[in-house]
């Protein structure tokens, strides 16, 4: 799955390091890790500067950390509810349009069966199209195509939209959704929200709820219990839907 081959992490500061090349020597500010301590089996590795650093293999969030960004991706706080709250699997079938840099598409692809990704911008197709190769998933399908025209992929567990004008798509979205199967809409702002909720009356798309997700991270070192004094805020709306 990996083109990444390894993860250096300097034991003393945390900081982390991904290597790509094994038969090259890699530099780093902490010293120099030989290649041929890169390649062997050891767990703790020591640079010429007497570092010490952790050897391991890549996860999958290691590998999202190092996706190439385009536009703005979907972070994980965000991902994490998409997932949570549509209850895709390893049995689901996906379509994820908007792809941007692929920070959402490859995180569903991770977990479900196949999954179709339209994205009709060229710069960012190419951007999708790299990261694509760097996780070497197979069942992430890139087609440069418009949604706004159609929908091919039929009997779909789930649809993503993460587009200008999604109230566009709401018709293909009843053909191709199965019963019961959702549809998520992310937008950064509340007029085009509230365009897209009127647009689905009288349609089988039925709005389930909107939420946006705020994250704070907290500081717990020795005596010290306190909340950080800048915290991940407003990054987009979630709009849950389901077709009944």
């Amino acid at each position: 799955m990996r083109n990444i081959k390894k993860i250096l992490i300097e034991k003393n500061t945390g900081k982390k390091f991904f290597v790509k090349d094994l038969d090259e020597d890699f530099h780093t500010s902490f010293g120099i890790i030989k290649s041929k301590d890169l390649k062997s089996k050891k767990e703790t590795l020591t640079s010429n500067k007497e570092k010490n650093f952790s050897l391991i293999n890549p996860t999958f969030p290691d590998l999202w950390e190092s996706l190439q960004r385009g536009p703005q991706v979907m972070l994980p706080k965000d991902i994490g509810l998409v997932i949570a709250k549509t209850g895709i699997n390893h049995s689901s079938k996906i379509v994820d349009a908007g792809g941007g840099s692929g920070s959402l598409c490859l995180s569903l692809a991770n977990i479900c069966k196949e999954i179709t990704v339209y994205e009709i911008n060229p710069e960012h197709y190419d951007i999708i199209n790299k990261n694509i190769k760097l996780f070497n998933l197979k069942n992430l399908h890139l087609k440069q195509d418009n949604i706004y025209k159609g929908i091919k992929e039929k009997e779909l567990d789930l649809i993503n939209l993460d587009l200008p004008e999604p109230w566009q798509v709401i018709p293909h979205a009843e053909k191709s959704l199965k019963s019961g199967a959702h549809l998520v809409v992310y937008l950064p702002n509340l007029t085009q929200v509230k365009i897209f909720i009127d647009s689905t009356r009288r349609t089988k798309i039925k709005v389930i709820e909107t939420l946006e997700l705020l994250e704070r991270k907290w500081k717990i070192e020795d005596k010290i219990m306190r909340p950080e004094f800048q915290m991940l805020g407003h990054t987009g709306f979630l709009t849950f839907c389901r077709k009944f």
